[in-house]
């Protein structure tokens, strides 16, 4: 007995003419509607564009060490001046152009002198413009040190230009710190890398790199460090949040002067072992 395949149907089903009429016109009506929307909102675009919020992020500028040259030889050129006040324009003479003050409004007692020992950047503010102010501390020899506020500006041709008249101010006021060993942070437990970070610590002060080479990975980072030192206590080990170890030593010096000192130590097990990645200040 075979069987064959199905044959397929054609069913006819009586329809009014005027439900047909019906459904082509709602098609029609439902795509005019869609048109119509879509005319409303190009010309609402075209009277009112929708606003675009622009975020841009100022990127910190970087220092600049021409701009920074500029400042300290320009207070150098300050405030130094002898008897002869006219070798004080004379020194001023390249940071000042003719129509300024030629001593730049300091004018010092006839007769008086004074000397710069050393200068240094204190602090240093950008403006907008591309201004940027420095404060130069400076060392004159009658025992105090004065802090000089020097605002330098981009030139036409590029170069530093001393943007107005320098200013006397207070020294930067450090924020005290509350605590130097991480004595908040979880201190190292393991006997096992306890002890590998104390000797390699001990040859590490010790200035002993062979015998610190027995305790480093392949490829390990090891600043070097000072010279003549030896160590005496190993005060505290700490993990950082970064994971790394914050060591906090006594070493001493051939001459006997104790120095309590801080190193970063990164470890890592390797096949059940403790070795040392990277050891800095």
């Amino acid at each position: 007995m075979s069987t064959g395949s199905p044959r397929g149907r054609v069913t006819l089903e009586p329809r009014r003419l005027w439900t047909l009429r019906l459904s082509l016109g709602a098609t029609r009506w439902v795509l005019y509607a869609v048109a119509l929307c879509g005319i409303l909102a190009t010309a609402r675009n075209a009277i009112a564009p929708p606003r675009q919020r622009l975020v841009v992020v100022a990127s910190a500028r970087a220092s600049d060490p021409g701009a920074q040259w500029f400042a300290l030889r320009f207070v150098r050129a300050y405030l130094t001046w002898s008897g002869d006040l006219s070798g004080h324009e004379r020194g001023l003479a390249p940071f000042l152009g003719p129509a300024v003050d030629p001593d730049a409004g300091l004018v010092p007692v006839a007769g008086s002198a004074e000397q710069v020992r050393w200068l240094a950047i204190a602090g240093e503010r950008n403006r907008a413009g591309g201004e940027q102010d420095y404060t130069v501390a400076a060392d004159t020899g009658d025992g105090s040190v004065r802090y000089v506020e020097v605002a330098v500006a981009p030139g036409a041709d590029g170069s530093e230009v001393l943007a107005h008249y320098p200013a006397l101010v207070g020294g930067p006021t450090p924020e005290r710190a509350s605590g130097l060993d991480g004595v908040a942070l979880p201190t190292v437990s393991g006997r096992a890398v306890v002890a590998v970070l104390d000797r390699a610590l001990r040859n590490y002060v010790g200035s002993s790199e062979q015998n610190l080479a027995a305790d480093l990975a392949p490829g390990a980072s090891v600043d070097p460090i000072a010279p003549g030192l030896s160590l005496r206590d190993v005060q505290r080990l700490v993990v950082e949040p970064s994971g790394a170890v914050l060591a906090t030593v006594v070493a001493g010096d051939a001459g006997g002067d104790a120095f309590t000192l801080a190193y970063e130590i990164s470890v890592r097990a390797l096949a059940g072992r403790w070795e040392i990645t990277r050891i800095e200040p």
